[in-house]
């Protein structure tokens, strides 16, 4: 059996969130874990994964207007390739019904070493009912492509969730 929780700051198994989003994001990409724990500005949400009751993975969305962007996702290694993932996906999209949910995604760089998990990423998302979108952006010396659930996201959508969070987002090229 597949459940989705929703974690709190006291929740018992945050060290094993915290574990898998230090091994599963680099550096430069994570944000401070505490804070988006916290929540302390209330758009923030957590939610656990669970097969069979054993922890396999998680979600941490920030919320804005009709938005939910999925900004950090992960599955333990040895429990991908399951359907966990797209199990987790359809959660959130329940969760979430009536809302976009966004992802961004790494886009495939000519001579990247890393485009074919790029590619097989964005194919993930893709067979699970998001679409592509025409939002592009930069961060961290690093490409990015916005795919969307749930209905369309223009660059101006993009600009002003974040602008509604109180962040300037270049959503250029750049």
């Amino acid at each position: 059996m597949f459940l989705t929780k929703r974690i709190g700051k006291n929740s018992k198994d945050l060290e094993k969130i915290k574990a898998l989003y230090i091994s599963a994001f680099p550096e430069n990409e994570r944000f401070s874990f505490s804070m988006m724990i916290k929540n302390e500005n209330g758009h923030y949400e957590t939610f656990g994964f669970y097969k069979d009751g054993v922890f396999c993975g998680f979600a941490i969305l920030l919320n804005s207007l009709d938005i939910s962007h999925i900004i950090y996702f992960a599955t333990l290694p040895e429990m991908r390739g399951k359907g966990l993932g797209a199990k987790a996906l359809a959660a959130m999209g329940r969760i979430k019904k009536g809302r976009r949910i966004i992802v961004d995604i790494e886009r495939e760089v000519p001579g990247c070493e890393e485009n074919e998990i790029r590619r097989r990423r964005k194919n993930f998302y893709l067979r699970n009912g998001y679409s592509e979108t025409e939002v592009r952006y930069r961060w961290q010396e690093e490409a990015y492509e916005i795919l969307v659930f749930g209905g369309k996201l223009s660059g101006e959508d993009f600009g002003n969730f974040w602008k509604a969070l109180g962040i300037k987002k270049n959503t250029s090229e750049g």
